[in-house]
Formats: structure tokens, sequence, C-alpha cells
């Protein structure tokens, strides 16, 4: 939980740095569309449009920070740290070390480290051992008696005598008819022993399908974290290019615009990529 925290810490960190840079970049576009407006190259409604991007992206921003101010409550409640601290991530947003096993071996480390599984276990040896002792209960039961008595006479003015005495019993006791109550309770206990077998083989099957899941989710962010890196690349160079051509009057704000809401896409989902890798 306190991992899950962090992370989603981690996250609204870099949401508001993009927010920040989406309304930087919206404030550049506010003010080129501006400048050509009052040089005759721009229209008046390229300006609103410039102005309606800015208050979108400073929307985006806002919800960000409340975002990340309610991330860093709940990793200080996680905590139980006092709220007068403000918590920040400590860790900069980047890939953590490659993880190294096969599907196959994180299976079988996944059989071994799974309390649940164990679990099961000894239920089933459990129902083993009451299975065992409910026969020995039905046959013949062997008793040891022991007594030792120890006794001492005389009187003052006369010497006193000792004497000791011992006795040993053997008792034997063999339930010879109980109604069918033994072979009742060892019907039960042997359903019990089948059911902790099954149970553990769902839970079993469990354990591997988490697995499963978890490296295939692994693969995929880890493929995914290269793509969003071109992609970040491709996007920032696309805004260049889209800032270049507007300034110069042969690019369209629209192209402008896209090009800026493509590259905060971009971004956020290079750092998705990457927490959900780690």
């Amino acid at each position: 939980q306190v991992s899950s925290d962090y992370y989603d810490l981690q996250d609204a960190d870099q949401q508001v740095l993009i927010a920040e840079a989406a309304v930087r970049n919206a404030e550049a576009n506010l003010r080129d569309s501006q400048a050509q407006e009052r040089a005759g190259l721009g229209t008046r409604f390229d300006v609103l449009r410039a102005e309606v991007n800015l208050a979108n992206s400073q929307q985006q921003l806002t919800n960000a920070r409340s975002t990340q101010v309610i991330r860093r409550r709940q990793l200080a409640q996680r905590l139980s740290i006092s709220e007068a601290v403000n918590l920040v991530a400590a860790d900069p947003v980047q890939q953590a070390s490659q993880w190294t096993l096969s599907l196959e071996d994180s299976i079988v480390l996944a059989y071994r480290n799974r309390a649940e599984l164990e679990d099961q276990l000894v239920q089933r040896e459990i129902s083993e051992e009451q299975i065992r002792a409910a026969r020995a209960a039905n046959g013949v039961n062997l008793g040891f008696v022991a007594s030792y008595q120890f006794s001492r006479s005389g009187t003052l003015d006369t010497d006193t005598s000792n004497s000791d005495q011992y006795s040993l019993a053997l008792q034997a006791r063999w339930n010879l008819f109980d109604g069918g109550a033994t072979n009742a309770q060892i019907s039960q206990r042997q359903r019990e022993k089948e059911i902790a077998e099954t149970r553990f083989a769902q839970t079993r099957n469990l354990v591997r399908f988490e697995v499963e899941q978890a490296y295939s989710n692994l693969e995929a962010n880890l493929a995914n974290i290269a793509t969003t890196e071109r992609a970040v690349t491709q996007a920032e160079e696309a805004l260049r290019l889209a800032i270049l051509r507007f300034q110069a009057g042969v690019g369209t704000q629209t192209d402008r615009i896209t090009a800026e809401t493509e590259l905060t896409r971009a971004r956020a989902n290079r750092v998705s990529a990457i927490i959900g890798y780690n």
C-alpha cells in the first residue's frame, strides 16, 4: 500500500510538471497570436482560440495540483505522519531495474512465497491427523496406572517402622460399538481433507493467473516505455515545427494547438508506462 501510494504521488508530481509545461506553451501561443493580430497577420478569432486553450490548460494544472495535494495527504495518512509535514517524492520517475526472471521462474517463486498456499497444506495435514486420531479412538486403548504409598507407624517412645506399597496396573479399553459415530467422524475429516486439497488447487491456479497477468502487464509497460520515449521526441519536434510555421505565417493555429495537445498526451503516456512498469 505504501509503494502504491508513493507511485501515485510520483505520478501526481509528473502530471503537475506536464500541466505547467502545457500552460507555458499555451501562454506562448497566446502571445504569438496577439502579436500577429497587432501586425495584421492574424485574426481576433485566433486570439480567442488561444485564450480558450490557455484557460483549459490552466484548469488542467489546477486539477493536477489538487490531485498532488490529495496524494501527499494519502501517503502521510498511510505512514501516520503529522498533517504539518509536507511529503515530497524524492526519487525521480525513471525505469527501475529490469525483471530478469522468466515467467515460469516467477510462478515457481510465487508458489514458494505465497502464504495462502501454505495455509491449505497445513489444513490438509490437520485433517490427516484428525483422521488418524479418530481411527485410533475406535481401536484398543491401553493405559498404565501406577501408584505408590508410604506409611510410617510408631510413637515418640518406641521405634518407628516404615512401609512402602507399590501398585502397577494395565488397563485396556475397546469400544465395540459406537453407533457409527467414529466412521462418520472419519468421513467428515476425509471430506475436509479433500476440500483443503481442492482449495489448494484453486489457490494455486489463482496465483499462477495473477503472476501471468502481472508479467504480461510488465512486458507491455516495458515495451510502452520505448514507444512513448519515441513519441515524446517526435511530439516535441512536431511542436517546434508548428511554432515556426505559425510564426512565419504559413501554419495554422489549429496545427499548433494540436501539436501541444499531442505533446502533453505523449508525456503523460510516458509517465504512466514508467510508473506502471515499476
